[in-house]
């Protein structure tokens, strides 16, 4: 399920417009519970590193094609890696509004992805000065 979610974000079919709408929902998300209980920093970038190791480790992935004897278990680790990590820093959180603490880490996962994916596919800037 999560790399077919990972499949759609890096298709032709999710456009710059959807990636942005969902970069501005997930921050909103993010500002909203922040609000409410804030993540520790420990948290915040263990979780961004997370997103970012995800992108790095899908990337790699469709580098090596179908044909590579690692592929499959490549595509086997990219599904299991981050769920495992993401709950175990979701076990640790401090017990205290559990639940906005846990829709953070999940979200500053997703950006670490977003941002990262969304910063290497642009397209390249046109110099006017010559």
């Amino acid at each position: 399920m999560f790399s077919m979610l990972l499949n759609l974000w890096y298709s032709d079919r999710c456009t710059r417009q959807i990636k942005l709408m969902v970069c501005i929902a997930t921050c909103a998300v993010i500002f909203y519970c922040t609000e409410i209980q804030k993540l520790p920093t420990v948290f915040a970038i263990t979780s961004l590193a997370l997103g970012i190791a995800t992108h790095i480790l899908y990337q790699y992935t469709q580098k090596l094609g179908e044909n590579n004897n690692y592929a499959q278990a490549l595509q086997w680790l990219i599904s299991i890696f981050p769920l495992v990590i993401l709950a175990i820093l979701i076990f640790t959180l401090p017990a205290i509004n559990q639940l906005y603490t846990t829709l953070q880490c999940i979200g500053f996962c997703a950006l670490g992805l977003f941002l990262v994916s969304i910063y290497e596919n642009r397209s390249p800037r046109h110099d006017s000065n010559g």
